[in-house]
């Protein structure tokens, strides 16, 4: 029998309790958080899990990137500057920072793997 939901929520807020912070890489980040964006890293309101799986409550607005900048990938760390990082997750679809050097990333369930 897989792992039941109930259990696979239990660790899913688990790791939503450390992973407070959330920034923009440029390219793919090696395991200490490299390719970080200028934009300022932005608190993560996240939802209670459900079937398994992380969701953000609320759109994260990234400013200070560069005009027209790449965004390859969304990272989680335990701070807003240094801190523990996480990991990351892939952006889908072509991302970029707008001409004012702004990326929303909308709510919604966080889901796939780096590997």
């Amino acid at each position: 029998m897989a792992l039941l939901d109930n259990i696979l929520n239990i660790g899913a807020d688990a790791m939503a309790a450390e992973m407070k912070y959330a920034s923009i890489h440029t390219a793919t980040p090696d395991s200490s958080g490299s390719n970080e964006s200028t934009a300022a890293r932005q608190l993560i309101d996240w939802a209670e899990a459900a079937d398994g799986d992380l969701a953000l409550a609320s759109d994260l607005e990234f400013t200070g990137g560069a005009s027209g900048g790449d965004a390859k990938v969304i990272g989680f760390w335990s701070a807003s500057t240094g801190g523990t990082f996480y990991g990351f997750f892939p952006l889908s679809g072509d991302q970029s920072f707008n001409s004012a050097g702004e990326l929303t990333i909308p709510s919604g369930t966080i889901s796939g793997s780096s590997s």
